[in-house]
């Protein structure tokens, strides 16, 4: 998995959102703001092949807006 971008929200929530090889997309939350791997508050998959792996999505299903960019890989 690649670490492709990184939300923020005004309540300190961090949103990690990571690509794997079959182009799926990895969302994690996390509630104190502080990544640590595998301590995660909430996780969610998005199937590539069900059209489902985008950023926008992710976002949504989490409840962040895509104006919370905190960082980027592209």
């Amino acid at each position: 998995m690649v670490k492709i971008e990184i939300y923020k929200n005004k309540e300190g929530k961090l949103l990690v959102i990571h690509k794997c090889k079959n182009d799926d997309l990895i969302g994690e939350v996390y509630s104190n703001g502080i990544e640590k791997r595998g301590h995660w508050d909430m996780r969610a998959r998005f199937r590539h092949k069900d059209n489902e792996a985008t950023s926008h999505r992710v976002c949504e299903y989490f409840g962040f807006k895509t104006s919370d960019l905190w960082w980027s890989r592209f």
